[in-house]
């Protein structure tokens, strides 16, 4: 962690502002920063917002992205053994230690929603007795959690279940 540098800062009106000393009650400690008013900021965020949506813009951005993944594809290629080659020569080497583990998983979009629904009805006929929900230390299962919520394996729908994996 770096040094503290005496610095102190404090929201107001959505803005951060940053005192030079701990009494930021006295307004001399303010650093003179230029900070932006909400008009200023909906006038650079309406710029951006045109940017985004100017079609030589995007047809730019796709062509630049399309020849970066190129590249990148490329180095791929043509270093392929040779980071092999460095991941191996790391001693210790087991699961922990390796470099390239992308644990990033995104379990909410793992099955849309027909996949869902199936797996719902499959487990309502196969596994009605195997308990699924606790609660205050009381067990209940399937069964018992879709007699609370009065549904049947024939009430369900990909409409029922309501599920979206996005924003």
């Amino acid at each position: 962690m770096p040094p503290d540098l005496g610095f102190v800062l404090k929201m107001v009106e959505g803005v951060v502002h940053v005192y030079t000393k701990y009494d930021i009650m006295d307004k001399n400690t303010e650093l003179d920063l230029p900070y932006l008013d909400l008009s200023e900021f909906v006038a650079d965020m309406n710029v951006l917002m045109a940017l985004i949506i100017n079609g030589p813009i995007k047809s730019f951005c796709y062509r630049r992205l399309q020849y970066l993944s190129s590249r990148f594809q490329m180095h791929v290629l043509l270093n392929e053994m040779k980071e092999l080659a460095a991941q191996k020569k790391v001693p210790h080497r087991d699961f922990y230690n390796i470099r390239k583990v992308d644990t990033h998983i995104h379990a909410a979009s793992c099955m849309n929603q027909k996949h869902l629904l199936r797996f719902i009805k499959r487990a309502m006929k196969k596994n009605l007795e195997d308990i699924v929900h606790v609660e205050g230390g009381k067990q209940q299962t399937l069964r018992q959690v879709f007699q609370n919520m009065n549904l049947t394996a024939y009430d369900l729908s990909v409409d029922t279940l309501d599920v979206h994996a996005d924003r």
